[in-house]
């Protein structure tokens, strides 16, 4: 089983022309889901979540995504403290916070935005205590858009009950959390065995951001292959970096 791993799509100030190389890489790699960390779009404004699902249903697959902060209002500040989601909600119909059952590998959605805090998130203890419950019956990856803990040197501010939260994965046996918005990727196994990954950004345009990348996650017997694909900013094709090794929990 293999899944396509997406985060920070940010459409609307995204690299148009990097579009189809993305959607050929995917194509190539020929997962059976895409799994997709928050921030479809830069602004949440219809049409560009309607160009979101637009571009991501030319797959031709499935797939599952959380919402992340640009993915609720900003500057409307009645959109966003009383109809967060309502746009969102077009584009990305069902639950925000999903729950996919594949051979091998149980995914649960958590959506971490907070309109009264929006840019950095936050957690409550019934969010992380459904993590819990759902996560006694694993191996678990949990999706979604803020981190739990930040890369060596970030300046960001972590969401609230970023501890909280690393802690309960962490003694519940998650296996993997895949979380995006810091648009820099990282892969961090703890001495238990959970594994962080820091996804970066798609498609968005920010000149200080590293390189865009997706990548591909092989679900194995004994662990997981976690295969980068990376596009050069000088040029065009997502290539495949070698594939990085990571422990499945028992």
């Amino acid at each position: 089983m293999r899944i396509a791993l997406l985060s920070d799509l940010h459409i609307g100030m995204h690299r148009s022309r990097l579009v189809q190389p993305m959607l050929d890489a995917i194509a190539d790699a020929q997962p059976e889901h895409i799994v997709i960390a928050g921030d479809l779009v830069q602004r949440a404004r219809r049409e560009l979540f309607e160009e979101a699902e637009a571009i991501l249903d030319q797959t031709g697959l499935p797939w599952l995504c959380v919402p992340g902060n640009h993915d609720i209002p900003l500057m409307n500040v009645a959109g966003r403290l009383l109809w967060p989601f309502h746009d969102y909600q077009k584009a990305v119909p069902g639950p925000r916070e999903p729950l996919l059952e594949l051979p091998g590998l149980k995914i649960i959605g958590v959506n971490s935005t907070f309109p009264y805090r929006w840019r950095n998130g936050r957690l409550t203890g019934r969010q992380i205590d459904r993590v819990k419950h759902l996560a006694r019956s694993g191996p678990v990856m949990v999706v979604q858009h803020h981190p739990i803990s930040l890369l060596p040197g970030e300046t960001k501010e972590l969401m609230l009950n970023a501890d909280a939260a690393l802690s309960g994965y962490d003694e519940a046996g998650v296996n993997l959390v895949l979380t995006g918005h810091l648009h820099n990727f990282n892969a961090v196994t703890s001495p238990s065995g959970m594994t962080q990954i820091h996804a970066a950004s798609a498609l968005c345009d920010r000149s200080e951001d590293p390189p865009n990348e997706i990548a591909m996650l092989d679900i194995e017997p004994d662990g997981f292959q976690l295969t980068r694909m990376i596009a050069a900013k000088d040029g065009a094709d997502f290539v495949a970096q070698p594939p990085i090794s990571l422990p499945r929990r028992h």
